[in-house]
C-alpha cells in the first residue's frame, strides 16, 4: 500500500470531474464526492485499485490498495499525480 498527497491545480469539484471523466473514459471506475471517494482501472500489465481523502487544506490524500506485482510504485503515482493535479 502506498499513500501520497496531491495539491489540485482546479478547484476541487472541477478536479474530481476531470479525473472522474479520464478513468471511466479509459474503462475504469471512479465513485466519490468532495470528500472521499475510490477508484479503479486496469493497465497493461494488471489491475490498479486506490482511494481518497480530501483534507481540511483542499489536499488530496491517496492511498493506493492494489496494484500489479511487477508495477513499480513509482509509475503508478506518476500516472494518478498526473490525474489529479
Amino acid at each position: 500500500m502506498s499513500r501520497f498527497t496531491i495539491t489540485p491545480n482546479d478547484n476541487l469539484e472541477a478536479t474530481l470531474a476531470r479525473v472522474k471523466q479520464t478513468i471511466t473514459s479509459k474503462g475504469g471506475s471512479f465513485a466519490g464526492d468532495t470528500q472521499q471517494g475510490q477508484f479503479s482501472g486496469s493497465t497493461p500489465v494488471g489491475f490498479v485499485k486506490g482511494k481518497y481523502t480530501v483534507n481540511a487544506n483542499q489536499t488530496i490524500e491517496i492511498v493506493i490498495t492494489d496494484k500489479p506485482f511487477i508495477a513499480p510504485m513509482m509509475i503508478i503515482e506518476e500516472k494518478i499525480r498526473n490525474y489529479f493535479a
